[in-house]
Formats: C-alpha cells, sequence, structure tokens
C-alpha cells in the first residue's frame, strides 16, 4: 500500500476489490469440505481453482501449514515491495466478515428465542460456534504437552543416565541427539499448527461479532444510555479482547494436562517427593483465580473510566472550535487529567497484578524444584545428576503452561466483561416497522389517539450498571456497585405526545409550527418509528427520506452526499442541485460537486449543510419527505428559491411533512398543524385556522408585528434625520398576510442572500476565488478536491529517538540503566539457582567415607556431606532473593512504564489543543481518537506487559548461553554461524512485521471513522432504509483491516518457527559438545548445560516475537510523539509583552487598523485592509453575501486564525500581544450551532463549579428556558445525552445562550443564534439581548436583515473590504447605499 493512501484511497480499494463472500452458510459435514482439503500433503496452486485475491492460507496443502511455506513467497514480496502487495488479496469467504456475522446472528436468535433475552448467554453461543475448532485445537495442545513432557523423560534422563555411566562413545551418543531432534521438532510443528487454527478461529469470531454489533447498531430505535464513544469502544477496541481470547484462551487447558502428565512422570522419576513440587504447581491455579478476579475487577472498573476519558475528547475534538473560543483548554486539559490519573491508579494495580502473575509463573519451576529438592536431601534420599537435572527439565516443560496461563486467564477474564457490554446491546430495542396499517388507500400517515413518548434509558440487564454523576455535573456510566447517585427520570416516561389524532393524504403537505419544545420534531420521530406508542395508533404507508434539523453529512464528495447509493442520473441530479440553490456552490468548490466534505460537513456553512441534505431527501424520490425546519439556516432569496422549486414543484406529487418557525410559507400548505406542549391545539387550512383567531392567528400576528416594527422604527429614523427631505421610502410587507389566501409566500423578515442577486435576479456577485466563509475556518482543499489529509505511515523501523523519548518519558536513562540493573539481578538469581545446584552434586559426599558390610567405600550420597545444611540453607535461601527481587522489580517498572504512558497522553493532550484550526480540519476525528485509545491502550497495558517478559526472556537467554558456553568454551565458536544466520533472519523479515502493524493501524481508521459516522446519523441512514448499504461498507473496511491485522499474527509464528531451527541446533550442537569434550567436564555440569539449552526451545522464538511485537507497539509510541512534537502550535504571546488586567476589557472599544488576513500562506487575502472603530458599549450589524469576509472577523477577533497585518486593537492593547487565553476568555461569542455536551444542564452552563445556582436559574429565566428545566424531575441535575438529543435544537440554543449571559464578557459576538427558535421566543430572545447586554459591546453577523435593523451601526463587507459603515438610517438614506439596495432587492422578492 502506498504511504499516502489516505480514507478515499481505501474507499477505491473497497469499491474495486471482488465480491468473494457469501451470504449462504452451509450445514452438517458440508461445512467442513473446504477445510479438509488442507490435509492433502500437497495443493498445487490453480488460478482456476483458487482467485487470486484470495488468501493464500485457502489452497495450503497440509506440509505448506505445517511449516508455514504458503507464507514465504508472501513475506519476500512484502519485505521488498512493502504492504502494497496486500491490496489485491481478501479473506476467504468463511473467514470473512458477512458469512461470520450471518452465523452468529443465527446462534443468537436461536439462543434468544430458547431462553429469552435476560438469560441468553453469549458464551453459548461463541461455544457453539466454534465447538469444531476448538476440539481440534485441544487435540494439537494434548500432541504438544506429550512432546514437550517426552522430551525430559525419555531423551535428557536416558542421556544424562548414558553420561553418569562415563563410557561415552559418539556411535552411541548421536541416537539420544536424534531423539531430542525428532521430539522437539514435533513440539515445534504442531505448535505452530495449534496457532493457525487459533488464529482463523479469532479472525472468524472477531468479524463474526464486530459485523453482528454494528448490525445491531443500525437497527437500534434510540441509543439510549450509550454514548457514540462507548459503542465505538465497545465495538472496535472490546473487538481485539475477543480474537486474542479466542486466540490465546484455549491454551488455559495446557496447564492441567501438563501438570498432571507431569506430576505422574515426576513420582515415577523420584518417587513420592516430586509431589511436593507438584503441590507447588497445583497451588498456582488458586492464586491464577484469585488473579482472574481481581484482573476481571480492574478490567471493568478500567472500562468505565477510559470510556469516560474516551467519550469525553470525543466530545471535546467535536466541539474543539467552541472550546477555543471560549478559552476552555486548560480547564478541561485539567479535568482529563483528573480523569487520567483516576485512569492510572487503576492500570497501576492491573499491572502490578499482571507483573506478579506473570513473573511467579516463571519462578514456579524453580521454587518447586528448591523445595522438592531440600525435602528430599533433609530426609537423606539421595539426588543424582540424572534425577535433578531431568526433574528439572520436566519443570521447566510444565512452566511453559504457566507461561502462558496468566495471558490466557487475562484474556478469558478480559472476554468476560466484553460478552457482558455486547449483550447489554444486543439486548436494546431495535426499531421495527410500524404494526398498524393505514385504514384508507389514499392515506399516507394516520395517527388515531396516539400517545407517544420517548424510550425509557435504563439498562436493559437489570444489572449494577448505573450512571454516576461527578461532582462537576459530568457523568459516567459504570457497570459495577458504586455508592454513588443513580440518575434516573422518571419525567422521560411521560407522553410528549398527547392524543394525537391526524391523517394525511398521499400527495399533500402539512405544514407544522409551533414554539420550542412543543414536539414537532417529536412529530416527525414519531413517524420515524423512534418513539414508543403508549395508547392509539400510528400508522405510514411508504418509504420515507428525512432531512434532520441538524443536517447530517458524510465525509464524503458532495455529490456522494447527495446520491446517498442511489444511481446518478444527470439531468435529474442537475435538477435537484439547481432547485437546492447548489449550483453556485459548487462552482466556487474547487472540484465542483467532487470535493470532498469533512467529518460532520465541517468545511461547508450551515445552509449549505441543510440545502444538501435537502437535495438527499428530493433525489432520493421517497414516497413521503419529512422536512424538519430545513430552511431556518437560509436567507430570504434561497429559502423562496427553494420552497417555489423544490415544495412546490419537483415533490409536488409527494406527501411532504414540512416543519418550520418561518410561518410565511404556510398558506401555500395544504393543512396546517399548529402544536403546543405536544398537544394538537389548531389544525387546517391556513385561512381556515386564520379565521378562527385562536392561537395560530395570535402566533402569525406576532411574527408580523416582530418582522415589521422594526421597519417602522427605521423609516421613522430616515425621516426624522433628513427632516422629510427625501420621499418617504414605501415598505412593501403585506400586513394583510393573515386573511389574504392567495397571496404568495413571501417572507416578512429581512435577510442577507448567499447568492447577491439584481432586480432581475442575475447574480451581480463575481464567482468566488474561494468560498471562505463557507469552507471551515483553515481547510485548505486540494486541487482534486480532497480535503482530508491522509495518514502517514512512517518507512523503516522504530527510529531510535523514539525508544529515546520514551525513556526519557520514564525518567531518563539513569532511571532506565537502574531498571535494568534489577532485571539482570532477578534473572541472574534464577540462573544462578541451577548453578549453586550443579556445584552442590559435584561436591557429591565431600570424600566422606561409609562402611557397607565390611567394606569402606567413599560415598557417593550428597546427603552424606558434613556440610549438607549449609548448601541446604544457601539453596534455599535463592528462593527469598528471587520472591523478593521479582516484587521490586515488577513495582519499579509498572511505574516507569506507567509514568511514561501518561506523560505522553498529557503532552499530546496539550499539544492537540494548542493546535490551529487547521489542524482539525484536515484530520478526522476518528484518527485523533485512534491515538487517545487504541494507541494509549497499547501503550498503557500492552507494551510494558510485552517489554517486561521480553527483558526477562532476554536475560534469561543470556545467562543460558552464558552457562553453556561456561561449560563448553567451544560453543562460543561454534554460535558464530548461527548467531550470524539469526540476525539475517531477523533483518529480513522484521520489516514485514513491522510495516503490517503500521498498516494495521491505518486500514483501522476509516473502519472507526464510518462506525462514529454511522452512529451520529443512525435516523439519517434507517429513514432512508441505507442500513444495509452501511453495513456492506463497514464489512468491506473490517475486511481490509483484517488482511493485514491476520498476517501480522501469522507472521509471527511463521518467523517463531523458522527460529525454531536455530534453537535445535543450539540443542543438538550442546549435546554434540558434551559427547565430544565430556572427558573435560562432570556430568553434572553436562546436566546443567543440557538443560539450559533444552529450555530455550520455545523460550528463544518467544522471545524473538516478544522483540518484534514489542517494537510494532512502539509504533503507537511512534503515533503518539508525531502529534506531539511535529504538529504547529498557536502563537504564543511574548514574555516581554505586558499583558492586560484582570478587568480587561473596561469599555469594550474596538478598532481594526487595514487588517488583513489569510486563512493560509499561499491562499487569497480573506480580508484586505479592513478598518474601522467600534465605540464603547456599540451595537453593529455585519452582512454581506457568503464570501465577503463576516465569518473571518469573528475567527481573526478570536484569534482563531491569525491577521497576515494589520492590528486589531481592544480598549489600548494590540491583541496579538495578549494571550490567547487572556484574550479567548474575555470575549463571548453565541455561535449559530448550539454545542451541549454529556453531563448534567448545571454542567452544561457551568462546567468548572464558577457560580451558584441563583446565579444559573436567573440566566436561566432571561433565557425564557427556566420552565423546561423547572418541570423536569432533577432540574439543574436532569441528565443531558449526548449531543443534547433530549432538548430541541431551539431549547439547547437557549441554554448555550444562558451560558454566556454567565461569562458576563465585555464583547459578544452573536452569530445568528436565533436561527432555530419560534416566532414568540424569538422577540422574548431578542428583548433580553437588548436588556442583559445593553452595557457590552455586541457584533452581530447578520443573516437575517431584520435581527441587525435596531443596530447602532451597519458594516457592510464585500469581498474583504469594509464597502459601507454607518448607521442604519443614514445607509438608507443614500441613493447609492448597498445596504439599502440589500433591502430593496429583499421588499422586491417578498412582492413577487
Amino acid at each position: 500500500m502506498d504511504d499516502q493512501q489516505g480514507v478515499l484511497e481505501l474507499e477505491g480499494r473497497l469499491e474495486t476489490g471482488p465480491e468473494l463472500s457469501t451470504c449462504r452458510e452451509r450445514r452438517g459435514f458440508r461445512k467442513y469440505k473446504k477445510n479438509m482439503k488442507h490435509l492433502l500433503p500437497y495443493r498445487p496452486y490453480s488460478i482456476d481453482k483458487y482467485p487470486k485475491e484470495e488468501f493464500p492460507l485457502a489452497y495450503a496443502g497440509c506440509f505448506s501449514c505445517m511449516f508455514y511455506s504458503w507464507m514465504s513467497n508472501l513475506m519476500y514480496k512484502i519485505w521488498r515491495k512493502g504492504v502494497g502487495v496486500l491490496d489485491g488479496i481478501y479473506l476467504s469467504p468463511i473467514d470473512a466478515t458477512e458469512q461470520n456475522e450471518l452465523r452468529f446472528e443465527r446462534l443468537w436468535n436461536e439462543e434468544v428465542k430458547a431462553r429469552g433475552k435476560e438469560d441468553a448467554s453469549l458464551w453459548r453461543v461463541l461455544l457453539r460456534a466454534i465447538k469444531s475448532r476448538l476440539i481440534i485445537t485441544f487435540i494439537f495442545i494434548l500432541i504438544v504437552v506429550t512432546f514437550s513432557i517426552l522430551t525430559p523423560a525419555l531423551v535428557i534422563h536416558s542421556f544424562l543416565d548414558y553420561l553418569t555411566h562415563g563410557d561415552v562413545k559418539f556411535s552411541t551418543g548421536y541416537i539420544y541427539l536424534l531423539g531430542l531432534v525428532f521430539f522437539e521438532g514435533g513440539r515445534s510443528i504442531t505448535g505452530a499448527l495449534t496457532w493457525i487454527i487459533t488464529y482463523i478461529t479469532g479472525i472468524r469470531v472477531r468479524n463474526g461479532f464486530m459485523g453482528l454489533l454494528f448490525k445491531k447498531i443500525v437497527r437500534l430505535k434510540g441509543l439510549k444510555d450509550k454514548t457514540v464513544g462507548e459503542l465505538v469502544n465497545v465495538v472496535g477496541n472490546d473487538a481485539q479482547r475477543v480474537y486474542e481470547a479466542n486466540a490465546v484462551g484455549p491454551f488455559i487447558l495446557v496447564a492441567p494436562i501438563t501438570l498432571l502428565s507431569g506430576s505422574i512422570y515426576g513420582v515415577f522419576l523420584l518417587g513420592p517427593w516430586a509431589l511436593i513440587g507438584c503441590v507447588i504447581f497445583f497451588a498456582f491455579y488458586p492464586i491464577t483465580g484469585i488473579i482472574s478476579r481481581i484482573t476481571t475487577y480492574l478490567r471493568r472498573k478500567g472500562i468505565v473510566i477510559t470510556d469516560k476519558r474516551v467519550r469525553m475528547m470525543t466530545e471535546l475534538l467535536t466541539y474543539v472550535k467552541l472550546i477555543k473560543m471560549y478559552a476552555w483548554e486548560k480547564p478541561f486539559a485539567n479535568t482529563i487529567s483528573d480523569i487520567r490519573s483516576q485512569e492510572r491508579v487503576i492500570l497501576e494495580k492491573s499491572a502490578y497484578v499482571q507483573g506478579i502473575s506473570t513473573g511467579v509463573a516463571y519462578l514456579v519451576p524453580v521454587f518447586s524444584s528448591v523445595a522438592t529438592f531440600i525435602a528430599m536431601v533433609a530426609s537423606d534420599v539421595n539426588l543424582t545428576v540424572p534425577k535433578a537435572f531431568t526433574y528439572i527439565s520436566l519443570l521447566n516443560a510444565m512452566r511453559f503452561s504457566l507461561g502462558v496461563m496468566p495471558y490466557s486467564v487475562k484474556a478469558i477474564s478480559e472476554l468476560s466483561v466484553s460478552l457482558k457490554r455486547f449483550k447489554s446491546l444486543l439486548i436494546m430495542e431495535e426499531i421495527e416497522d410500524l404494526k398498524w396499517a393505514v385504514t384508507h388507500e389514499d392515506s399516507a400517515v394516520e395517527f388515531l389517539n396516539a400517545n407517544l413518548t420517548w424510550p425509557n434509558v435504563s439498562n436493559p440487564l437489570n444489572e449494577s450498571e448505573e450512571y454516576v454523576m461527578e461532582p462537576n455535573g459530568s457523568c459516567v456510566k459504570v457497570n459495577f456497585p458504586l455508592e454513588e447517585t443513580k440518575l434516573t427520570s422518571d419525567s422521560q416516561q411521560e407522553n410528549i405526545l398527547q392524543d394525537i389524532t391526524f391523517t394525511l393524504k398521499k400527495g399533500k403537505t402539512v405544514g407544522i409550527c409551533g414554539s420550542v419544545g412543543c414536539g414537532k420534531s417529536s412529530f416527525i420521530s414519531a413517524i420515524l418509528n423512534r418513539m414508543d406508542v403508549v395508547s392509539g395508533t400510528v400508522a405510514v404507508k411508504g418509504s420515507i427520506a428525512y432531512v434532520a434539523q441538524q443536517a447530517w453529512i458524510m465525509n464524503s464528495t458532495a455529490r456522494e452526499n447527495i446520491l446517498f447509493g442511489f444511481p446518478y442520473d444527470k439531468d435529474k441530479y442537475d435538477e435537484v442541485v439547481s432547485a437546492c440553490c447548489l449550483k453556485d456552490d459548487f462552482d466556487s468548490f474547487v472540484s465542483g460537486d467532487m470535493t470532498e466534505i469533512g467529518e460532520r460537513g465541517m468545511n461547508l456553512s450551515g445552509g449549505q449543510k441543510q440545502r444538501i441534505s435537502l437535495a438527499r431527501a428530493v433525489y432520493s424520490e421517497k414516497d413521503i419527505i419529512l422536512l424538519d425546519d430545513p430552511l431556518s439556516a437560509v436567507d430570504i432569496h434561497v429559502g423562496q428559491h427553494i420552497f417555489t422549486q423544490c415544495l412546490q414543484k419537483l415533490l409536488k406529487n409527494k406527501t411532504v411533512i414540512f416543519v418550520t418557525h418561518q410561518l410565511q410559507y404556510l398558506p401555500e400548505c395544504d393543512e396546517v398543524i399548529y402544536l403546543r406542549d405536544g398537544q394538537i391545539a389548531g389544525i387546517g387550512k391556513h385561512e381556515d385556522l386564520m379565521m378562527a383567531e385562536g392561537e395560530y392567528y395570535s402566533l402569525v400576528n406576532l411574527f408580523n408585528t416582530e418582522h415589521t416594527g422594526e421597519l417602522d422604527k427605521l423609516d421613522e429614523q430616515i425621516e426624522i434625520e433628513i427632516n422629510g427631505d427625501i420621499r418617504p421610502r414605501l415598505v412593501s410587507v403585506s400586513k394583510d398576510m393573515t386573511h389574504d389566501s392567495n397571496m404568495p409566500p413571501v417572507a416578512l423578515q429581512r435577510t442577507m442572500s448567499t447568492v447577491s442577486q439584481t432586480d432581475d435576479g442575475v447574480q451581480n456577485g463575481k464567482k468566488l476565488e474561494r468560498q471562505f466563509s463557507a469552507m471551515s475556518v483553515t481547510s485548505e482543499i486540494d486541487d482534486d478536491g480532497k480535503l482530508i489529509m491522509t495518514e502517514e505511515s512512517d518507512k523503516g523501523s522504530v527510529n531510535w529517538s523514539v525508544f529515546g523519548e520514551y525513556f526519557r518519558a520514564m525518567g531518563g536513562y539513569v532511571v532506565c540503566f537502574l531498571v535494568f540493573l534489577i532485571f539482570v539481578g532477578s534473572v541472574m538469581s534464577t540462573a544462578l539457582t541451577n548453578w549453586y545446584l550443579s556445584y552442590w552434586l559435584n561436591q557429591g559426599s565431600g570424600n566422606t567415607t561409609i562402611t557397607v558390610g565390611n567394606v569402606t567405600m567413599i560415598s557417593k550420597n550428597i546427603t552424606d556431606h558434613p556440610k549438607k545444611d549449609m548448601y541446604m540453607i544457601i539453596y534455599s535461601m535463592f528462593i527469598i532473593v528471587m520472591a523478593a527481587l521479582l516484587a521490586f522489580r515488577t513495582f519499579i517498572f509498572m511505574k516507569v512504564t506507567l509514568k511514561a504512558s501518561s506523560k505522553l497522553h498529557d503532552n499530546v493532550f496539550l499539544k492537540i489543543f494548542s493546535c490551529p484550526m487547521s489542524f482539525f480540519d484536515t484530520t478526522p476525528v476518528g484518527r485523533i481518537i485512534n491515538r487517545f485509545s487504541a494507541d494509549m491502550d497499547e501503550i498503557d497495558i500492552r507494551l510494558p506487559m510485552s517489554a517486561e517478559v521480553f527483558m526477562n526472556n532476554v536475560l534469561s537467554i543470556l545467562f543460558s548461553l552464558g552457562m553453556i558456553a561456561f561449560v563448553s568454551p567451544w560453543f562460543l565458536l561454534a554460535m558464530i554461524p548461527l548467531s550470524a544466520f539469526f540476525v539475517f533472519l531477523y533483518k529480513l523479515f522484521v520489516k514485514c512485521v513491522r510495516e503490517l502493524k503500521r498498516e494495521d493501524s491505518i486500514t483501522r481508521s476509516p473502519l472507526i471513522s464510518h462506525l462514529t459516522a454511522t452512529i451520529q446519523g443512525i435516523m439519517t441512514i434507517k429513514a432512508y432504509n441505507k442500513d444495509a448499504e452501511f453495513l456492506i461498507k463497514f464489512r468491506k473496511l473490517l475486511d481490509l483491516n483484517s488482511v493485514p491485522y491476520l498476517i501480522f499474527y501469522l507472521s509471527n509464528r511463521w518467523l517463531a518457527l523458522r527460529l525454531d531451527l536455530i534453537t535445535m541446533s543450539v540443542n543438538t550442537l550442546t549435546g554434540l559438545l558434551i559427547i565430544l569434550t565430556f572427558d573435560s567436564m562432570t556430568p553434572a555440569m553436562a546436566g546443567l548445560a543440557l538443560s539450559f539449552a533444552v529450555q530455550m526451545t520455545g523460550l528463544f522464538q518467544f522471545t524473538i516475537r516478544l522483540a518484534v511485537d514489542t517494537e510494532s507497539r512502539f509504533t503507537s509510541v511512534q503515533r503518539i510523539l508525531d502529534y506531539s512534537q511535529n504538529q504547529v502550535t498557536e502563537a504564543v504571546a511574548n514574555v516581554n509583552d505586558k499583558q492586560p488586567s484582570s478587568d480587561w476589557p473596561k469599555n469594550g472599544q474596538i478598532s481594526f487598523n487595514r487588517l488583513r488576513m489569510r486563512y493560509r500562506e499561499g491562499l487569497p487575502l480573506a480580508l484586505k485592509g479592513i478598518t474601522f472603530d467600534v465605540k464603547p458599549q456599540e451595537k453593529i450589524g455585519i452582512v454581506g453575501r457568503s464570501g465577503s469576509g463576516k465569518s473571518s472577523l469573528g475567527m481573526v477577533l478570536f484569534r482563531l486564525v491569525e491577521a497576515a497585518s494589520g492590528s486589531i486593537i481592544i480598549d489600548s492593547f494590540d491583541i496579538s500581544k495578549v494571550s490567547l487565553e487572556i484574550l479567548r476568555s474575555r470575549l463571548s461569542i453565541i455561535p449559530q450551532d448550539p454545542v451541549l455536551f454529556v453531563g448534567t444542564i448545571r454542567y452544561n452552563l457551568d462546567p468548572f463549579g464558577n457560580h451558584s445556582d441563583k446565579e444559573l436559574w436567573e440566566v436561566l429565566e432571561k433565557c425564557h428556558v427556566k420552565e423546561t428545566i423547572v418541570n423536569l424531575d432533577q432540574q439543574l441535575d436532569a441528565m443531558v445525552i449526548e449531543n443534547g438529543e433530549n432538548f430541541s435544537v431551539g431549547e439547547r440554543q437557549l441554554m448555550c445562550m444562558a451560558r454566556a449571559l454567565l461569562r458576563h464578557s465585555k464583547i459578544l459576538i452573536l452569530d445568528e443564534a436565533t436561527a432555530a427558535i419560534d416566532t414568540e421566543k424569538d422577540a422574548l430572545i431578542q428583548t433580553t439581548i437588548k436588556e442583559a447586554f445593553a452595557d457590552c459591546t455586541m457584533l452581530t453577523i447578520a443573516h437575517r436583515l431584520n435581527t441587525v435593523l435596531s443596530c447602532d451601526r451597519i458594516l457592510v463587507i464585500e469581498d474583504g473590504k469594509v464597502a459601507e459603515y454607518d448607521k442604519p438610517s443614514v445607509l438608507m438614506s443614500r441613493p447609492d447605499s448597498k445596504f439599502k439596495t440589500m433591502l430593496e432587492a429583499t421588499e422586491k422578492q417578498q412582492t413577487m
């Protein structure tokens, strides 16, 4: 794969890849037919039988599987050409996602049907799915154990016994060497086959579960208490646990089989004394059980905190622009730091327990042998060299069972937790088709006495999983008992929609209006079946298209967002694009409609996102079109055009439900519904409702009054200021809209057109070079329309600087050296234990004479040695030394590695949030979250675990080789060619493993991004019935990732098997040297050398794999360092610059002096010499067409983009010399898109607890949302779910306004913050703004002109320059005024 391969290229690979999967699952013995072909000794490759793209293992024969020969050609290609050779390789259908997903779905459904949701067990499902492979795995494990036991039992014991007799000849000795090679080779080959089976089982289970969980997610009726971050964590990270459990878990059976067979032979060898060692081995089992329980408990606690951290990180990154503008980086950094500290405490405990568990597993054989031999000698039982070193070799063989056991226990423990999390998702309620049918053939939607509510947010498992509220109001979900506050909300059980009776005929358009929170969006959700029907019926007939109030946009091209999987019809497409006013937007894009749109539409304006979402609905040609306030983000010209061309023309024969606050369009609807408090307060034609003079009549009158009052005041000001010198302007706004049903749907609000038009409707603005206001603050689109930066893939080995940075993060090189010395001492104590035993056995009886009968002779029994007690004490002391060093080593290593991971985390977090907005515009959130979730998980847990075992094993190997060389120095000479072969093999193929790991990380990012985007757009996806297409894409992305993922693990085994050749050579060489040089050594020394050589057989290849694995895990460190070291940061204030006082700005005076700004070097200027002054407490309205530079003023004022030249002075301070934190904390902005965090209402208003409840209630009352909060059971402590979805958009906007009120800033930016608020609330809010911010300097960026008519002065920006700047009345008095032209153009549009 090319290193610059990005998301779009990856998607291209998906589209061009062959479809190898099949939906049909074979039953009975037939399903084994394909796998049975692997038993053939040789299977010649044939392109006719096996597609070139299929995974090579699919056509491997028996010998090829045994020796991993099928991988040799693949590894060579990767080494020569890179991982690009994998582009044409896909998993076999039997291993791919689709078939396994369908199988797991069938098994889960059968389990639920048999036992019910509550008692259904995923354990049973899993065992049923893999039982055949599990049985085969256990058979191979039994063979591996047999070879492991027979090596010391038959070969070692016979060989040492042969050496003891002294008559050593090569003609006889080579037989033992052949036996050694046979048994060790058999163990290696059967072990390699076992790993193939478990790895393939793991990938099938991983893919099956991930596919099943994704399918469940797109079918959910609602997320309930699940957050996006949690669902991503469950599907992404927990699936890794499932793979590991299936790959390593079965080896937990190695331990009991080995212990049983080893104990039987031990008793045969040493008699009952061997039971002492066996008891110590068996005693490790309950310890392992305790460790398992502790690991599970810590894992569950850790998951809670990790989920909380990832969820908060996702929120922070999603809303990073707001956080920067509010200068909340440091407070949120402190919050993340606190969460990280809690996580670190759990990680430390878990790491220490795991380290002790792993270390003890290595020491148990030594403890067992020492205890057994001491007991024998103390009981005056003779210990011979063959018995001693055969028993030690037996214990070392048994050690493998304990060595792998902690991994197996840990994997199974984590699997248990993951399966519970899977189940909590799988038993959630799915969205289904409405069970009622329409009663009339011509009906599209029918409500009959319907009462509806939102699904209850509760734990479906009824376990101890609950929400826990933090002191600051944020919340975290736990799944174990905690003595904390459980947050419930009975109010969520109240009916949201009550007694709804309504029938919508096919082909009709109904308009729905009402105040904020009255149930308009809930009405649409009910049609989408997202709500629970408490009583009555809801029936829908026909396919549905849905335009959400907050448009959901995919990270794809503009065209693909509109097509949404439907076939491309150019004529139809062009017609829809024109009707939705998107043609001029696309023309201004670098690559037109093929320009890539960022995540969540980050490089589009709110209006563009809404129009693309609308175009998607129109193009789909569905029967029923649901429009949730689609025109709130567009201006009068665009809104009028869309209503006429889309709703009245293209959707003329469609059934349309049109929710809106823009009442001017309602007369053209076939029917109007007025909602109040979840009930229909008025229904009928517009004229009939107006004649009734009810609440709807009052609402329309208020709408008219609000939008004409400002113009009346402006007219009066003009007439007064010019003393009647000019002809009073005629206001062509009909006051009789309420009764004139024949009047066209004119807008009473003054707006600024996105495409400014002359009187004849021809565009008079020149085509924009670049769409600055539409594109995100600093987005840069390449010539090919690509926005999102591709993820870099560093070539070659991990740079030494990465290791250096990690060592420095651990505390420095001195600390690392001390840790290394502790490891040396710990391993040395183990090696010296066996050396001391050989020394003791060499002493024999100390030439003690004994009398046997009448014969006096020198004893050969070591129990007769006069210093026996001294030898016993020294030998037994090794146990205490080893245990103490292990505990100390584990503690120190745990501390320094977690110190390093925490420092890396903190550094990258601070660096990320100090990056300019350009970084976030061009980097997907999923990619950044991958650093803080998957990469941090590697650095926190897997890297230290691998590194600790690796260091221990390397030192063990070095001491083993040292001991063999100590016995026979000739061994050093023979090791030269073996070492050369090892280095060649390692250097040749380690690159492959490293690149595969990187490729796994790179292909994982689009998978996570797709998962995240799907969860965020679940309502839109399901409404269009596109869940199947998104599932197919997920399958393809997962299968694409599975190839490097699986080959990475298999390549380790491929390398390990070849490394076993080296260790078998070491064993054979050691035996050969013993035979050839036996005259210069004792049997005890020969036994010592042979025992060390044999234990290296499994240890050596395991260590080399650990070396590769550890280095590959350092790529996570490299990826973290890439962000923390190589990203550009925002400007930092000069320490010599004087900073303003704490009460700055006192007055709020602003001066823009010849300000020039461009978004990035090489791009044209967005602001071209802007100069104007704002007086203290002055209210300025900023108008101009799209791309003129309105938004750019706000960006440069907050220094989200630095000025190219010129300056901005606020109360005598040049803001370029003011620190960003001080500057942004003294300004406030009310953005157009409301942002709420997961947590309580109090937390959202005051995240850091700086204000009293009294102050909170005051601002809520001023923003007219107090009544809504008071009606909630927990009021300020009521929960806000992710994205604030349990509140309407209008309510969210009001709470964001309340948040701004709390800041009491002297300067306020208002970016059309009332677009989603109803007419009645809007009038009240405008009054609140005037009163609450009377003493503030306020800049209002206007999309609707009526919002700025009351401002003190109007700033008209054109092409990045100040076109006009004066009082509204003065501008209107000038014949050539551009502002006047805008208003007159609007009026003319209204009268048309």
